[in-house]
């Protein structure tokens, strides 16, 4: 609590100090703003100073209002309660913020910004309430499948008709579907306790739990989207969203699939065998991971441990591969007095390209830095949300050697379809959180453990409930969000 205290009153000192260069009615001749995220604070200390060059009547101060995620949106409101809200911050859940009247319409900023209007459709269509936007999206992280090359080059698999493909250097096809990454899992298990190097867990999942419902049936339909949203409602009784979930349900019995989908040791007899591990994908353990591009660390660690990891396009579907991709997002304040600068700093560190293009020029001086110190690199874990050519050229080769070798193998076939990215609905969809803390809650008679329990063909009565619960929570939250 003292430190908190602290901390407020340093944000308190700030905001007078900014006050008291402004006359109520008149811009100054420097503006001054605050800025606020849970990111990397030396790399944004780098990306204002390079703003405030090219903005010379715009003075940036970053605050640090602590924590991350949903601390740190917390202590943002705490922050409005006192009155210092920065005038640009990132969040972990815009419909909070909206619901809080902190967040200003930058509807018509984003109207008339012709960076906006390059934005892919998909993204741009979100976090928008009853014709009113309130967040920007700044970059979106990539969903993929860690793929364990050190692994597969010693199974030497080989094609199994109807079940997988393996290509030439023994390595799942790009273009693989999600039954064949499932019958791969399943292949390469090894669960056999006393051989460390012959134990394989084949598919460490997203978060514990298989993503299968939320992507499949929008890669088995173009016209779907995350989870079957398609704007106004779920279709969880979708046959598609059935059998994605029915595939869920059936990889997930451990006494089924043992050690299948394990992200860490699933017992105390392997945990006790495998002792204490970090990502079993990056120690030689899970020969699979779907997982983030944020975690590209994992390439690291499975170097420093004599593995080699790829990162694999999340399998097609019929309709096929388009990405899945995680948004973050950043709001105007709706206290702050100038909304046209602030939002001009919001679309540097987000969207905008001329802040994509000097956001590339530090990772380039980084990166010689790392290289001429021996250092381990800095992978690119987040990329544009806009059609950038000029940008995405640099991208293309910031992801490859002086030889044009692939530094993280696969990047190529994923961003090969980024343009028709298809992202999650978590940080801004009005009520998806709330359907998410249903299907957790023990008192729920439709929980997922339930679920679990009464196995794959329990979906279809479970589909119903989930689906009416999902719409009557989403409808109810985004009724009157954005409504005067």
């Amino acid at each position: 609590m003292k430190k908190y205290l602290i901390l407020i009153i340093t944000l308190v000192a700030g905001f007078l100090l900014v006050s008291c260069n402004d006359d109520i009615g008149n811009k100054p001749s420097k503006i001054q703003l605050t800025y606020a995220d849970w990111g990397d604070k030396e790399f944004n200390q780098k990306m204002i100073d390079a703003f405030m060059e090219e903005n010379e009547n715009i003075i940036v101060n970053i605050v640090d209002i602590g924590g991350s995620g949903a601390e740190f949106t917390g202590n943002l409101i705490d922050s409005a309660q006192l009155g210092i809200l920065p005038d640009v911050f990132a969040i972990d859940n815009v419909p909070t913020i909206v619901s809080a009247n902190l967040a200003l319409d930058v509807e018509e900023y984003w109207r008339n910004d012709p960076d906006a209007q390059l934005v892919y459709e998909a993204i741009a269509e979100t976090a928008v309430y009853n014709g009113k936007r309130y967040a920007v999206p700044s970059y979106q992280f990539l969903k993929g499948i860690f793929v364990n090359l050190s692994i597969m080059d010693k199974l030497n698999l080989q094609t199994v008709t109807d079940k997988y493909r393996i290509d030439a250097d023994g390595y799942p096809v790009k273009d693989w579907t999600v039954t064949e990454m499932v019958e791969i899992a399943k292949a390469v298990t090894n669960p056999t306790v006393g051989n460390k190097e012959e134990y394989r867990s084949g598919l460490a999942l997203w978060y514990g739990a298989a993503d299968f419902q939320q992507i499949w049936p929008m890669l088995n339909d173009e016209n779907l989207r995350y989870d079957t949203w398609d704007g106004e409602n779920f279709d969880f009784e979708n046959p598609l969203w059935i059998e994605a979930m029915k595939a869920k349900v059936d990889i997930m019995d451990n006494v089924k699939y043992p050690h299948v989908t394990s992200n860490f040791p699933a017992d105390e007899t392997t945990q006790a065998f495998l002792g204490e591990l970090g990502w079993m994908i990056a120690e030689g353990y899970s020969v699979m991971a779907i997982d983030g591009s944020w975690n590209f660390g994992a390439v690291t660690t499975a170097k420093d441990n004599g593995q080699e990891l790829g990162f694999w396009p999340y399998p097609a579907g019929d309709a096929g591969q388009f990405p899945p991709t995680i948004l973050d997002y950043q709001i105007v304040s709706s206290q702050t007095r100038y909304p046209e600068e602030a939002y001009k700093l919001a679309k540097w560190m987000t969207y905008g390209k001329d802040g994509w293009m000097t956001r590339l020029d530090l990772l380039e001086e980084r990166r010689a830095e790392e290289i001429a110190e021996g250092e381990n690199i800095t992978y690119l874990d987040r990329f544009p949300i806009a059609d950038y050519p000029e940008v995405w050229a640099r991208v293309d080769a910031f992801l490859h050697d002086d030889e044009g070798k692939e530094l993280i193998v696969g990047m190529n076939s994923i961003l090969a379809n980024i343009d028709d990215s298809r992202p999650d609905l978590d940080k801004w969809l009005a009520g998806y959180k709330d359907f998410w803390g249903w299907v957790e809650d023990e008192d729920n008679p439709y929980n997922w453990v339930n679920l679990l329990a009464a196995g794959p063909d329990a979906v279809p009565t479970y589909a119903k409930e989930w689906n009416d619960k999902a719409n009557e929570l989403v409808h109810d939250a985004i009724e009157n969000l954005g409504r005067e």
